[in-house]
């Protein structure tokens, strides 16, 4: 299949669109991935994107481990590369067991050591295959985390749903930066 994405620079954007630049990549550390520059394409989007994906990364009840957790599972669902490749990385930092990653890589379902991790890849699992979540889930999700939480890992789930399809669409390789 044919790339459907170049990187961008800085430097080549109008100045109101380095200013969405610099607002993406104020949280990330100076980085603007690429699914931030196939959104320029788009620049309220991007922007808007950007300000929901600071929060559902940075800003939710779950841990780091947990929301990383999350994130490969809905990248591994939609099967993309850029996605699971990039938070691979991230999941590892947050202390997300190799071989949770390693299972998930390979599209099984991992074997769980705390009840957290086993709690939000059902529910993200369930939600994503089923379009549904299990009475016993979602209980268990809300005993678990209370039900703010509970909804921002809904909103993790749909960002992340959404960056995938975005970078699906886009062809954007798993070795993007």
């Amino acid at each position: 299949m044919t790339a459907r994405y170049d990187p961008l620079k800085r430097e080549n954007l109008k100045p109101e669109h380095q200013a969405i630049w610099d607002g993406i990549a104020k949280p990330r550390k100076g980085a603007v991935p690429a699914p931030f520059q196939v959104l320029l394409g788009s620049p309220e989007l991007c922007k808007l994107t950007g300000d929901l994906g600071a929060f559902c990364r940075f800003r939710t009840g779950l841990s780091p481990r947990l929301s990383e957790l999350v994130i490969l599972t809905v990248a591994r669902y939609w099967n993309c590369e850029y996605e699971f490749t990039v938070h691979s990385a991230e999941a590892r930092k947050a202390g997300v067991p190799e071989h949770e990653i390693a299972a998930l890589g390979e599209g099984r379902r991992p074997v769980f050591e705390d009840v957290q991790a086993d709690i939000v890849h059902r529910f993200a699992t369930e939600l994503l295959e089923r379009r549904d979540v299990s009475e016993t889930t979602y209980k268990a999700a809300l005993d678990q985390f209370g039900r703010q939480t509970t909804v921002e890992l809904s909103g993790i789930i749909g960002y992340y749903t959404h960056l995938a399809l975005i970078m699906l669409a886009h062809r954007v390789p798993g070795s993007a930066e």
